[in-house]
């Protein structure tokens, strides 16, 4: 049976246009699992606290005289 993951890839390759050997295609479908498994870690906001020390903290810019 079919997934609806490997339904989204079929039709995102539809869409660009892309054709995909068959002797390659099992392993592109799994780096398309692989990808979206990625992609809703990523979408997840981190806390503020967790950001690198050395990533730049907006502050106010003083008033000028």
């Amino acid at each position: 049976m079919t997934s609806d993951l490997e339904l989204d890839f079929q039709s995102a390759l539809r869409v660009a246009g892309i054709t995909i050997a068959p002797e390659r295609y099992a392993i592109m479908l799994e780096a398309y699992r692989s990808w979206r498994a990625l992609a809703l870690v990523l979408d997840e906001p981190t806390p503020y606290a967790h950001e690198p020390a050395a990533a730049p903290h907006p502050v106010a810019s003083p008033a000028r005289a």
